[in-house]
């Protein structure tokens, strides 16, 4: 490109809302002979992709997409009325093995309705979707949300020092109404342990590795999520 753009990063989670508008973006890009690799990184829905999108998407120079999954369990998704299915997201990953693309699925614990049990099935989904990428993060009441209302209402929230409400750092800003913010820390850190370290996983991410680029590039890949 002429002004030296060699990757974008589209920030759209509502991308694919209209399916035909998103198509329509990838033939363009085709037909007006633009290289670029680009990626949709802040988490698709499951419920509105399609094969033939992500094969004009790669053909377009899409080489990665994110998914919102959240939860491996249908109540705590329901808790914050996500509006999709397990079986979607399990659908939405089969397409996007069909079509050879890279995938990063986002995960959260904590969610109003989560428990240990729910945890542990989040974790074990997360393994059984098997995205190229795995992040989990800790769902914060932020000012503003009907979450944070809710949980002002019922004396949940802890601390309003704003500088603490951060995904990753888990502290002790509000009470969750079935876990101890100990157990999320505990959790947080078992999800990351159980998805990278199998064995399966690294050996298949040892195959996929061509050159230096794709030591470099999954290094960073991987220094994003975590």
């Amino acid at each position: 490109l002429s002004l030296g753009v060699r990757e974008i990063h589209i920030g759209d989670d509502m991308f694919t809302t209209d399916m035909e508008r998103a198509k329509k973006i990838c033939d363009m890009i085709l037909q007006n002979n633009l290289r670029f690799k680009w990626i949709l990184g802040s988490g698709l829905r499951s419920d509105r992709v399609d094969l033939e999108f992500l094969k004009l998407a790669k053909r377009a120079g899409c080489y990665q997409v994110g998914f919102g999954f959240e939860s491996g369990d249908q109540k705590s998704l329901e808790s914050v009325d996500k509006g999709i299915t397990l079986e979607q997201s399990i659908k939405a990953m089969e397409l996007v093995r069909k079509a050879g693309i890279e995938s990063v699925g986002f995960f959260m614990f904590g969610l109003p309705m989560d428990t240990e049990e729910s945890l542990k099935k989040t974790i074990a989904f997360a393994k059984r979707l098997n995205p190229t990428f795995a992040k989990v993060t800790v769902t914060i009441p932020f000012p503003g949300t009907k979450l944070f209302e809710e949980y002002d209402r019922q004396g949940r929230i802890k601390s309003r020092d704003w500088s603490k409400y951060n995904f990753h750092s888990i502290k002790e800003i509000y009470e969750h109404p079935n876990l101890s913010m100990g157990i999320l820390d505990l959790y947080y850190n078992k999800f990351y342990r159980s998805f990278y370290l199998r064995p399966s996983y690294i050996f298949k991410r040892i195959l996929k590795l061509r050159s230096f680029n794709d030591v470099t590039r999954n290094l960073k890949a991987l220094a994003e999520i975590i």
